[in-house]
């Protein structure tokens, strides 16, 4: 690849990382992926119904122009030594634009379960799988390499929904953009996804290493590719930045912004594991397992997939799980900890016993994912009585989280090489407890990247420095990324969570029909 940019010239990549709790941006160094200026907002979710959970589009481009320019302001970098633009943003959304580029509602986000589901013909037929019907699910599964959940929270669902239920605003859709993209059109005109995202709504041919729309898969559900962006590879220029919004932001006008990822393939750029069949685990507001590879590789019996990743030709095996940080920030509200207050949260998990004075955390605030699709499942804590305190109920999510996490690895393990070591990502690694319970539950060496809460930034700006030539290769990039610190399972606590985990698995097997039967009368 040509090199755009000599290394030996100082810059930075302005990234943006729009999360369902945060929108972080940063300055990030194209020399040691480094965030050397950052600036930070919370994300705002509105949840107008029952299940329901939007964003509302303007607000967000407004957000990002604040934190661009305060951020430019305070930093003192020169507009010049800024290469780069890049968004990174949460996937599975769904906004509506008309024609002249304006939302025709709020961005539907992946946590949105109205339209779960649908669409009804996936679920019908005597012959079925796991639910699916069972000749619709081989279609998918052999051109797609997955099929939406019934939770309805993928874009297929989600546009199907705007169909029956807003005809109005479905009939006056010009294209359905996912989050990252409405910020590329905002920042250049140009309308485009990138492979992921495409692949994420299930409308795509994913065989042979990317990404095409597949008529076949439209037009079993009536739908027009006219509709949908032009898909492009992350490292690819979306376009060139215009002078207005480049006045806004704050940067010079007519820099690449380049097509990018959406923050599940961008974070496992941040993770430094680009090999093949290496794996890392990220804990953030929700948590996953994992890794690229050459080959599409699903599990559909546990949820687990592949999606097309940031690096193109290559795939990002995948399980995901709802809710991980977001189950520790609730739980400090409750508790009436102050929010940001982690130095009490860990002080206080650090007095409890290893087991939580045995006491068991189930997760499950909104649902799960992997390695059970289960829209009705929700959380609790078992097991306590008036001898346990906060700190129990404390150390127990983030063990409960742990064992989530182990279940899913259980059936992951087994789609990729033997493992000795595991690189751990996301804001909540930087609790060194908790890294240590995911080593000791999981009984595997777990390696902590530095600054392992900025992974997706770091990610963003690994892709466009791979994008602008200033590597050759992802591999040549990460090899600039730092390690933090290594934690080792202890054998002896390792022998306690083995219990522990077989009672939380045998909790859901148990009372699974009962969070059904709650959730859905």
């Amino acid at each position: 690849m040509h090199r755009l940019i000599n290394m030996t010239e100082d810059g930075f990549i302005l990234v943006f990382d729009v999360g369902s709790t945060k929108l972080k941006a940063g300055l990030v160094s194209i020399k040691d992926f480094r965030v050397y200026f950052k600036a930070s907002d919370k994300s705002e979710i509105y949840y107008p119904k029952r299940g329901w959970a939007e964003q509302d589009p303007e607000k967000l481009w407004s957000q990002i122009i604040s934190l661009s320019r305060k951020m430019m302001e305070e930093s003192g970098v020169k507009k010049k030594d800024v290469l780069a633009l890049i968004y990174t943003a949460h996937m599975a959304g769904v906004l509506p634009i008309a024609e002249d580029g304006t939302p025709l509602e709020n961005i539907i986000t992946w946590l949105d379960e109205r339209a779960a589901g649908l669409p009804e013909e996936l679920w019908k037929g005597l012959l079925r799988i796991e639910e699916y019907n069972l000749f619709k699910l081989i279609r998918f599964l052999r051109i797609t390499g997955g099929a939406p959940s019934k939770t309805g929270k993928d874009p297929l669902s989600k546009i199907i929904w705007l169909r029956e239920y807003e005809p109005d605003i479905y009939n006056s859709v010009y294209k359905f953009l996912d989050a990252k993209g409405y910020l590329i059109y905002k920042s250049t005109g140009n309308i485009v996804t990138s492979p992921d995202e495409a692949n994420l709504t299930w409308l795509a041919d994913t065989r042979n290493g990317k990404a095409v729309w597949s008529r076949p898969i439209l037009n079993m559900f009536k739908l027009d590719e006219k509709s949908f962006p032009e898909i492009k590879d992350s490292i690819d220029i979306a376009g060139k930045l215009k002078k207005d919004v480049a006045d806004e932001l704050g940067v010079e006008a007519d820099i690449p912004v380049f097509v990018g990822a959406g923050d599940i393939p961008t974070t496992a750029i941040g993770s430094g594991v680009v090999e093949e069949g290496k794996p890392h685990i990220y804990i953030g507001t929700s948590d996953w397992i994992a890794a690229h590879l050459s080959k599409r590789k699903t599990d559909i019996f546990h949820y687990i997939g592949s999606l097309l990743s940031a690096i193109p030709g290559k795939y990002l095996l995948i399980a995901e799980q709802e809710i991980a940080g977001g189950a520790l920030e609730w739980a400090m509200n409750i508790l009436g900890i102050k929010e940001g207050d982690y130095k009490s949260v860990e002080e206080a998990v650090e007095s409890s016993e290893p087991g939580s004075n045995r006491i068991l955390f189930l997760p499950w605030l909104y649902g799960e994912r992997a390695p059970i699709d289960d829209p009705f499942l929700r959380g609790g804590l078992i097991n306590f009585s008036l001898d346990h305190g906060k700190s129990d109920i404390l150390r127990s999510i983030m063990e409960g989280v742990a064992f989530n996490i182990k279940w899913a690895y259980k059936y992951f393990q087994k789609m990729i090489p033997p493992q000795n070591i595991i690189n751990i990502i996301g804001g909540g690694t930087l609790f060194d407890q908790w890294c240590q319970i995911v080593s000791d539950v999981l009984e595997i060496e777990i390696r902590r990247l530095k600054e392992p809460q900025y992974a997706g930034l770091r990610g963003g700006a690994t892709i466009a420095s791979v994008g602008l030539g200033i590597y050759k290769d992802f591999k040549e990039a990460v090899s600039r990324y730092a390690i933090d610190k290594v934690f080792t399972p202890d054998n002896n606590l390792s022998k306690i969570y083995n219990i522990h985990f077989q009672e939380f698995t045998n909790f859901y097997k148990k009372n699974k029909d009962i969070y059904k039967k709650l959730n859905t009368y």
